[in-house]
């Protein structure tokens, strides 16, 4: 299974153009694998510990993608190295706290009780450069998982509309500098619901989730081929997707990825370096499924975590159970498939999420202001739970950030 990790994390491989201010991965590092030590006043530690991890790494740049992914790779050759000793107990604990389990302590997805959370986001958009005719950011989408919402508009520049995973306003003509638009998410979250609960569909509409190809879903040969020499011997069509689900987790790895890295076929990228992130991930498994006729979906969202973040998982139409859940986070927080424990907690049911995208008929779009031909996405904690920014690649200017705070109710 090592051969071929070294591909991916490489000094050399890629080029300096990626590359971020070293605090800015120091922050990335200390957001994976320190977040409770930080939390719990023990910041110099958690600082030293991190210096002394790049300390063999010189410059004032780095490029984050090749720092975690080192790290990554280094773990699943063996090594006792910070993403082994620190990232993967890190994910562990925050979703156990997450589903009120003790520390080490697998929940059962199937078993959680519906909890009222607050989501607070603010997205603060970078008009320096140029203007906006509409900005947008992520808002809940309601189903038999995700209830009883409420939506506080907060801070926005001119009129607001609300609609199925996304909140925008059109700001005055002429707005220039940093404008946020802002709102608190209020809803019902249930992750498990008897299958009488399970959302049903007239099977004539399960078509649209049977596509070929979908932005990043693409059943080609190698898509067709692999999920053909999967599914032998699996009738059942849950078994077949368990199939594809642990085909990814044993023989692939997790890390970053830089999209402009894979091409215009990204799932045969995939299957060839057998490195994914969630987005890809998941796309792969949607692909595989509908390469058997299965119905399945990408769906985007948010880990609401003591850290917040952005995430996707996919979702299969299975007959007797209605749309089933699949996360390969599973990967991340078993350490790689290393620990059994952690390995199948997300096969056919999830955790607390705020879904904001079910691809292709609710997605947030475009946030309204010029993407840049490539970008960082940076994390870093804040006092009461994350921040995203997303800046351009070299010159390393904001395009828009997102900070977000989750409050159970």
């Amino acid at each position: 299974m090592e051969d071929g990790f070294d591909r991916l994390t490489p000094t050399n491989a890629l080029a300096p153009r990626r590359t971020a201010p070293r605090e800015a991965v120091e922050a990335l590092l200390l957001l994976s694998g320190c977040l409770f030590e930080m939390r719990e006043g023990a910041t110099a530690t958690a600082g030293a510990r991190v210096k002394r991890l790049l300390e063999g790494t010189p410059g004032e740049c780095l490029d984050p993608d090749a720092v975690m992914n080192a790290m990554i790779a280094g773990g699943l050759r063996g090594e006792t190295n910070y993403w082994r000793a620190h990232c993967v107990p890190t994910g562990q604990r925050l979703v156990t706290e997450l589903c009120d389990r003790p520390v080490g302590c697998p929940p059962d997805m199937h078993a959680l009780p519906s909890r009222r959370f607050t989501v607070s986001f603010r997205r603060t958009f970078d008009l320096t450069r140029a203007s906006a005719r509409r900005l947008r950011m992520p808002a809940p989408v309601e189903d038999a998982h995700l209830t009883d919402l409420e939506i506080a508009v907060d801070t926005a520049e001119g009129d607001v509309a609300i609609g199925p995973g996304r909140l925008e306003a059109k700001p005055d003509a002429g707005v220039r500098g940093r404008v946020d638009l802002a709102a608190r998410f209020t809803f019902n979250a249930q992750p498990g619901l008897p299958h009488g609960r399970r959302a049903r569909g007239d099977p004539q509409d399960l078509t649209l989730w049977l596509a070929e190809r979908e932005g990043p879903i693409q059943v080609t040969a190698a898509v067709a081929a692999l999920a053909a020499r999967l599914a032998c011997g699996q009738r059942e069509p849950f078994d077949q997707v368990l199939a594809f689900r642990n085909h990814v987790i044993d023989t692939m790895a997790c890390g970053r990825i830089a999209l402009d890295q894979v091409g215009a076929a990204p799932l045969d990228w995939v299957i060839a370096q057998r490195w994914f992130d969630c987005r890809l991930g998941a796309a792969l498994l949607v692909a595989l499924c509908r390469a058997r006729g299965l119905p399945a979906r990408l769906v985007g969202g948010y880990l609401l975590w003591q850290a917040p973040s952005e995430h996707y998982w996919m979702e299969v139409w299975l007959p007797d159970q209605g749309w089933t859940p699949f996360d390969l986070l599973a990967w991340d927080l078993s350490a790689g498939g290393r620990e059994p424990a952690w390995r199948d907690i997300y096969a056919g049911a999830v955790d607390y999420r705020m879904k904001t995208q079910v691809f292709p008929r609710i997605f947030t779009g475009a946030p309204g202001v010029p993407m840049a031909a490539a970008w960082h996405r940076l994390s870093r904690m804040t006092a009461d739970g994350t921040e995203t920014r997303i800046v351009s690649i070299p010159d390393g200017d904001l395009i828009y950030a997102d900070r977000l705070s989750v409050v159970r109710g």
